[in-house]
């Protein structure tokens, strides 16, 4: 595992992130002690304690389960090797799987992830579509900041203006924080018509509608009224709007532009992706992956894949213990079968 990830991980469990904080989580385990102690009390009392824990568990975690319902005794002989108890269907006929589920004790966190390291990269995904938002955007902090900017650089605009509308406390603050050069070329934009301009216009201060007005005019308009600037105004075309614009004070631009924006939203997507990655990028780690609950589940799940495996086993731990329990009793009695007869 990289090296950096891993302190990541174990920089967010101690911070509590996930609820097996308490786990002396190390990422070169195959299982936590806790558990692989439990699993030789079981085979004790269901009367197999010779049984080799590793041997089964190494074997199911690296082929899998079949998909006809993880029944075949074939297909079980191959993923398990030698541990034919598991295929015996009298001893697998004598498991309570209702107090076995019960004995495993699933509600802690730590259980549910070894038993979740059993399963292959394709099911550990399938668990993860049994988490709510805020769990999934949890296995978001395991990615460094640089892994997390590559993946956030890959989005689409619409979904980068919904992080950075996240992380900033008003839609003001995203307008300050452009480059000059990114709002000079704003202002030119195609999608952007004279109407606009001239819609905000009729908002504006009268004593900013002057300056606007003198530079278009070359005439003092300080003595017009604010409808005879506007008919001064009105006759120019864009460009040179744009040009009387640029003339304005820094804030007062800015403050013009932000009010286009608020009164047709669909233009803050006339900003350049560069220019709002870059702003995304001056945010701390913490900030973007906190942002990022706004995205789409599917989009997380993307990202989620790229995970190691024990770090996606992780992630879905967090999942219900009782969904859990549900779902290993409708899909995975081979598995824990093979946790007391392999």
């Amino acid at each position: 595992m990289n090296k950096e990830l891993e302190r990541s991980a174990n920089l967010w469990i101690k911070h509590g992130y996930f609820s097996v904080m308490y786990v002396n989580f190390d990422v070169n385990l195959g299982m936590p002690s806790n558990f692989y102690y439990l699993l030789l009390k079981l085979r004790k009392k269901y009367g197999y304690a010779s049984s080799a824990i590793d041997g089964y568990t190494n074997a199911y975690a690296a082929n899998g389960v079949p998909q006809s319902n993880k029944t075949n005794e074939t297909a079980q002989t191959s993923q398990v090797g030698d541990a034919n108890q598991v295929n015996d269907p009298n001893l697998k006929a004598n498991i309570d799987y209702y107090q076995l589920i019960e004995d495993l004790k699933l509600y802690l966190p730590e259980n549910r992830f070894a038993i979740l390291l059993m399963l292959p990269y394709a099911e550990l995904m399938q668990m993860l579509n049994f988490l709510d938002k805020g769990q999934l955007v949890n296995g978001l902090r395991f990615f460094t900041k640089e892994k997390l900017l590559t993946l956030v650089g890959r989005l689409p605009k619409k979904e980068l203006l919904k992080m950075l509308f996240q992380m900033f406390t008003n839609r003001k603050q995203l307008i300050e924080n452009l480059p000059t050069k990114e709002i000079m070329g704003f202002l030119s934009s195609n999608e952007i018509d004279k109407k606009h301009f001239m819609k905000i216009f009729e908002m504006m201060p009268k004593e900013t509608l002057s300056q606007i007005a003198r530079y278009l005019t070359k005439k003092d308009c300080s003595k017009m009224s604010k409808k005879e600037l506007m008919q001064e105004i009105r006759p120019f075309k864009k460009f040179h709007i744009v040009d009387g614009l640029k003339r304005l004070d820094e804030k007062t631009l800015r403050g013009f532009v932000t009010d286009l924006c608020e009164t047709f939203p669909k233009f803050y997507n006339e900003f350049s992706h560069g220019a709002l990655f870059d702003l995304t990028a001056k945010f701390a780690r913490t900030d973007i992956v906190d942002s990022m609950i706004v995205l789409d589940n599917e989009k997380i799940l993307e990202m989620l894949a790229q995970l190691p495996e024990k770090l996606i086993a992780l992630t879905a731990s967090q999942i219900n213990y009782e969904v859990f329990a549900q779902i290993l009793m409708a899909d995975y009695k081979d598995l824990l079968a093979g946790l007391v007869l392999a």
